[in-house]
């Protein structure tokens, strides 16, 4: 080799380290904000409904009872009518929906105590829920 090509070697070695930093610059400058922006709506993400635990718990309690046959449901659904009408239970029923409306008095003023705007929409949902006592 000759002293001109080490020189056009030379020349472009370092060009090519030029454009590897000018490249590593580009790629920092659009991964930082992406990366931000992924962080940013990972939460909401996951927050999607079937991650509630009420849903969860419902579909859990529903695949249960779509486990069963329809002999063990139509036992389950008997000894269940039985057990409502023991005064014990319906007591304690009574107790729960007492301690339900009791819950729901306290919270609606903490809620306006919280954020005032919400009245309308809690009004909203008073009105859409069916009166069941």
């Amino acid at each position: 080799m000759t002293s001109g090509h080490l020189r056009r070697w030379s020349q472009l070695s370092s060009a090519t380290g030029l454009y590897s930093i000018i490249m590593k610059s580009k790629l920092s400058f659009l991964l930082i904000p992406t990366l931000a922006a992924t962080l940013q709506l990972a939460p909401a993400t996951f927050a999607q409904a079937p991650d509630r635990p009420n849903r969860r718990f419902q579909a859990e309690r529903r695949a249960r009872w779509e486990s069963l046959t329809e002999d063990e449901r139509a036992k389950l659904k008997a000894a269940h009518q039985t057990a409502m009408a023991d005064p014990a239970v319906q007591a304690a029923r009574e107790k729960l929906k007492q301690a339900r409306r009791e819950f729901r008095e306290i919270m609606r003023p903490a809620l306006l105590k919280a954020d005032p705007s919400v009245g309308p929409i809690l009004d909203k949902m008073r009105a859409q829920r069916p009166d069941k006592n």
